[in-house]
């Protein structure tokens, strides 16, 4: 998992939440940045004051902005404040954005004290999003060890699911790009995809029915949808069954558009498929 602390300059509590947050959950790859930051500026004095107390040396941290490489690599972005939260979730979508305790104030200018308040303010988020990470759904790309927990959620969702030696062959070409919805280790859901010369496919996805109308597809979707963009593909497509009325619904919330039909598409049972397209020119971020 990678999680980015995310505030406004990267000089004051981002770096602070990231330095604290190794030293609670060093198991877990961790960065920050500013939303307004610019890169190479030191971090501020009384934050590295504030976070010796923890037994934690933030002195070398430079700012740097959100870069799109983090855009795509991070799994849960965690805003210091909701405006951070706010101006974010357009972009990544709500299911990877979670705000620390009930939002941090920017102790910028204050006296130490005030650092040290902000320092024991996010220390004890940091303790809650730990636990919560037990439960939360982490949309991440999917590893080779996930392989069986996407097979089980194929065969649930499918009449004719994928092996897992399909999906091993999947997860092994460097066009395919496949998500998973981790919720403690299991996987609630996924999507596949397939990008090559500036079209993405849309091989499956699915969600364990448990797990159903909690904004997992959602999650996974925009996701795809964002990696996409970063890859400079020009549109999305995919089939869908004209009697899948919820997923249909999904896919035009996000802007796809119904372009054809595929007669007997599907098997067991058989069934026509709609043909959606989503284009991505001028979406870059």
């Amino acid at each position: 998992m990678i999680i980015t602390f995310l505030c406004t300059g990267n000089t004051c509590r981002s770096p602070l939440a990231e330095g604290l947050f190794k030293k609670i959950n060093p198991e877990i790859e961790v960065y920050s940045a500013g939303l307004s930051a610019v890169f190479g500026m030191n971090v501020s004095e009384n934050s590295v004051l504030a976070a010796r107390d923890y037994g934690v040396d933030i002195s070398e941290h430079v700012s740097r902005p959100l870069s799109g490489e983090l855009l795509m690599e991070t799994d849960l972005f965690v805003c210091l404040s909701h405006s951070h939260a706010i101006n974010l979730i357009p972009i990544v979508g709500k299911g990877r954005v979670y705000v620390l305790g009930n939002g941090i104030s920017d102790p910028y200018g204050g006296s130490l004290e005030v650092y040290k308040n902000c320092a024991k303010e996010i220390y004890d988020g940091l303790l809650k999003l730990n636990e919560d990470l037990k439960t939360l759904p982490i949309i991440r790309f999917m590893k080779e060890e996930d392989i069986q927990g996407v097979a089980e959620v194929e065969k649930e969702c499918f009449s004719s699911p994928w092996s897992e030696k399909s999906l091993r062959e999947e997860l092994e070409n460097p066009q395919a790009y496949f998500f998973v919805a981790d919720v403690g280790g299991e996987i609630a859901g996924y999507m596949g995809t397939i990008s090559a010369f500036g079209e993405c496919s849309v091989t499956n996805i699915a969600v364990k029915e448990k797990w159903r109308n909690k904004g997992i597809a959602s999650s996974v979707l925009h996701r795809a949808i964002l990696n996409s963009v970063y890859l400079g593909d020009e549109f999305i497509t995919l089939e869908v069954r004209k009697s899948n009325t919820s997923a249909i619904a999904l896919y035009e919330k996000f802007g796809f558009v119904k372009m054809g039909e595929r007669k007997n598409f599907y098997r067991q049972p058989t069934e026509d498929a709609f043909i959606y397209n989503k284009y991505l020119k001028g979406e870059k971020q």
